[in-house]
């Protein structure tokens, strides 16, 4: 059948509007997807973006007030950094150490959020220095020693002394040094010994299950198992320090985060499990951290409530 005799002819025209509709059509579907894909994609990220923001407003709070707790002779350094990035933000907290009055940057904790609203922390490991021969193998950070504290409860196989070193440091320097105790002591008792050169407090805040657990790794480990300034629980020497210790634990505690769990054991630890009032008379100090001259520091030597000494930081006086 010829083209003459089709009972229907092809319309050239007619199937080229067809065409061109359906063009228009599919790119009509396809920019109206694209917008709603935008909006829905803009809807979420601005929504991610407020939780972030959120969590690093609450996280903020709850870093600065864990760090007042955690870490001996160690403050923030006022001013965090922010840095932002599309689907995350990155928080930069500087650290100090004040030793004679010197501040010695003692490194930065680093807190990473995103979107989706999670946060991880990023913290540098001290690493120990020194030969496996060696009777004892320090901590350094940031190319100084890092205070260890022995507690009063812990059997060791050997307890250090370090104040031997103040003979072999220049009096013009000022140092760091942890002192730790044969057992726990009032902040009346301490205060009368130290406070000249005074600078933090190790509280006790450790159950009995705890310092089993450590005799035993002393037991095991033949390089000694001790409690390095990172792991150290306490407060800056000043007036209203105790009561600031005491009341950062508390809400810590009452909020649900990363360090609730340790703030309430800590909390339980201290009142024998809310048996006891946490107030500052109960407190019990276990060992201090002084700093000042070599000079300063050896009126201490004869001490006798110090079982371990050991040296910290140490910088120029001027």
């Amino acid at each position: 059948m010829n083209k003459e005799n089709e009972f229907l002819p092809k319309d050239l025209e007619f199937e080229k509007l067809v065409k061109k509709a359906k063009r228009r059509s599919m790119t009509k579907m396809v920019l109206i997807s694209l917008i709603i894909s935008l909006i829905v994609f803009t809807g979420l990220y601005l929504v991610g973006d407020k939780i972030m923001n959120m969590k690093i407003e609450k996280e903020f709070i709850m870093d600065s007030t864990w760090n007042e707790i955690l870490g001996a002779n160690v403050e923030e350094v006022k001013g965090t950094t922010y840095n932002y990035s599309p689907i995350s933000a990155t928080a930069k907290t500087k650290l100090v150490k004040k030793v004679g009055g010197v501040p010695i940057p003692w490194g930065e904790k680093e807190r990473v959020f995103t979107i989706l609203g999670t946060s991880r922390l990023i913290t540098d490991v001290p690493p120990r220095s020194g030969s496996i021969k060696d009777e004892r193998i320090p901590l350094y950070y940031q190319g100084e020693r890092v205070i260890e504290f022995y507690h009063p409860d812990v059997i060791y196989k050997k307890i250090f002394d370090d104040r031997d070193l103040l003979n072999q440091i220049d009096d013009n320097k000022v140092v760091e040094m942890a002192f730790s105790f044969n057992k726990g002591y009032s902040i009346e008792e301490v205060d009368k010994i130290f406070k000249d050169q005074l600078a933090w407090y190790w509280v006790d805040t450790y159950s009995k299950e705890d310092t089993k657990e450590y005799s035993k790794l002393n037991e095991e480990n033949s390089s000694g198992y001790t409690i390095n300034g990172f792991e150290a629980y306490g407060f800056k020497y000043n007036n209203s320090s105790a009561s600031t210790f005491i009341s950062n634990l508390q809400l810590i505690k009452s909020k649900s985060g990363e360090y609730q769990d340790e703030a309430t054991e800590i909390y339980n630890n201290i009142t024998n499990n809310g048996k006891d009032k946490l107030a500052p008379k109960s407190l019990k100090i276990i060992g201090v951290v002084v700093t000042g001259k070599p000079s300063d520091l050896k009126k201490y030597n004869d001490t006798s409530i110090i079982r371990g000494a050991t040296l910290g930081a140490t910088t120029d006086q001027y």
